[in-house]
């Protein structure tokens, strides 16, 4: 075999284990990053599927808030029991955003590896850790919502618990058992001073603070009248009949309706942030 013809041998053998060498590398980087992709994929599909139900918590405190307009049937040991269910489904959204936003973390992560090997397969990559982006840009409005939840059902759990006092401080007071109704009384004070210290929270607006100060007010002319019921003190009586009455006039005037409908207008551009970046994440 003359030289020529060897050389040009070894030349096509060197092509062809080259081209082989890179179809290879390409099949093989082809495989891990679809592999990569289709993990991905599987997590953010599990995250997707818990929209619905998060949404679901979002819309639950338009209904809690707006249930609470005084009405005959208005029962608040039923409210409260409601309320606990809502704080522990706000608090379950928080612990599965969470849980979400980890296994996303986890997926992006997976996304970058073995770079020299999926270099040809960015394009695929990098598509998917946009839509992975996105997701996790939804799930941080998610977890704020949430977390804010939480603290507005812990404020309506002590507004309630005061309700419930007032409640029974009401029967107490009809049936002249003083003892039972001051020491009603001093529950109330804890709780309407907690709602109150709770009437801040994120979302909350200004009404409620101003509500749970008119409670302040309702429990010391509480306070002062089952005094004067118990000296007999006709004229501290009167004089505390009159504030309670005029106390009670301001806190029955509240309209949740209207408390409820600013609530979730301040929510609501974060509910449809949560929405479009995950609406991104399925496009």
């Amino acid at each position: 075999m003359s030289r020529g013809l060897r050389r040009t041998i070894i030349a096509i053998v060197v092509v062809v284990v080259v081209v082989i060498g890179i179809i290879g590398y390409a099949v093989a980087g082809f495989a891990y990053a679809s592999s990569r992709v289709a993990g991905a994929n599987r997590s953010l599909n599990t995250v997707v599927s818990h929209q619905n139900s998060l949404n679901t918590t979002f819309k639950d405190m338009d209904t809690k808030f707006s249930g609470l307009n005084s009405s005959s049937s208005f029962d608040p040991k039923a409210a409260r029991t409601l309320i606990d269910q809502f704080v522990a489904n706000a608090t379950s959204a928080g612990t599965a955003v969470d849980e979400d936003d980890a296994s996303l973390g986890t997926a992006r992560a997976s996304l970058n590896e073995q770079q020299w090997l999926t270099y040809v397969s960015k394009g695929m990559l990098d598509k998917e850790a946009q839509r992975i982006d996105h997701a996790r840009k939804g799930l941080s409005n998610a977890k704020v919502i949430a977390a804010d939840y939480v603290q507005d059902g812990q404020f309506l759990q002590a507004f309630l618990d005061a309700v419930v006092d007032l409640d029974t401080l009401g029967t107490q007071s009809a049936n002249a058992d003083l003892t039972a109704a001051k020491t009603t009384l001093v529950t109330m004070k804890t709780h309407v001073d907690n709602a109150l210290k709770l009437s801040t929270a994120p979302g909350l607006p200004t009404e409620l603070h101003d509500l749970m100060v008119d409670f302040q007010a309702l429990v010391a002319d509480f306070g002062k009248l089952l005094d004067g019921a118990a000296s007999g003190d006709i004229s501290a009586i009167t004089a505390a009949e009159q504030a309670v009455e005029k106390d009670a006039t301001k806190i029955s005037g509240y309209n949740f309706d209207k408390i409820s409908t600013e609530i979730t207008a301040y929510y609501q551009p974060l509910v449809d942030a949560f929405n479009s970046e995950m609406q991104k994440a399925t496009a």
